[in-house]
């Protein structure tokens, strides 16, 4: 099972640096063409807060990622502990609805068994259960991009979907 977990891992980190081998560098008059055509987005303040509440739930993932990689159960349960805090949350729902209530018990069930497995110190328990919440949180931002366009300019889903990518 562990094997199979660091063969995701792996696929996933490798496809992801693949991604980024592929750019071409530009020419530095197009770069400053591409930056005087698209000017920078300024968020707002509740946007900004959103993301940095996304972000530090990215990071709290990562977080027990890791722990499953070295078989750290105290990092493990850190990190989901961390998560299952930040899902009982105000800034958590970020749509109201039985759809969107539907999936946030989803992903503190999925998040309870990770950190039931880590107590146990059944990694492969855990790593199947972390398989299910990332995948929890996949089908929110599916379901949330989906609702900005069906709402049709109600939301903008640019403002209601987190840019999570860190900023070096």
């Amino acid at each position: 099972m562990r094997t199979i977990l660091l063969i995701i891992v792996s696929g996933l980190i490798f496809t992801g640096s693949q991604n980024q081998s592929k750019t071409l560098p530009l020419l530095s008059s197009q770069a400053s063409d591409l930056h005087a055509a698209k000017p920078p987005v300024k968020k707002n303040p509740t946007q900004e807060q959103i993301s940095q509440f996304m972000q530090t739930k990215l990071d709290s993932s990562k977080e027990v990622l890791e722990g499953l990689v070295v078989e750290d159960f105290e990092l493990i349960q850190k990190g989901t502990q961390k998560m299952i805090e930040m899902s009982n949350a105000t800034e958590w729902q970020l749509v109201e609805g039985p759809i969107f209530a539907q999936q946030s018990a989803e992903f503190r069930n999925a998040a309870k068994d990770v950190l039931n497995y880590a107590k146990k110190k059944n990694i492969d328990g855990a790593s199947l259960s972390y398989l299910h919440l990332t995948m929890t949180c996949i089908a929110c931002h599916k379901q949330i991009k989906k609702s900005a366009v069906v709402m049709n300019g109600v939301f903008d889903p640019e403002q209601v979907l987190v840019t999570l990518k860190s900023e070096k």
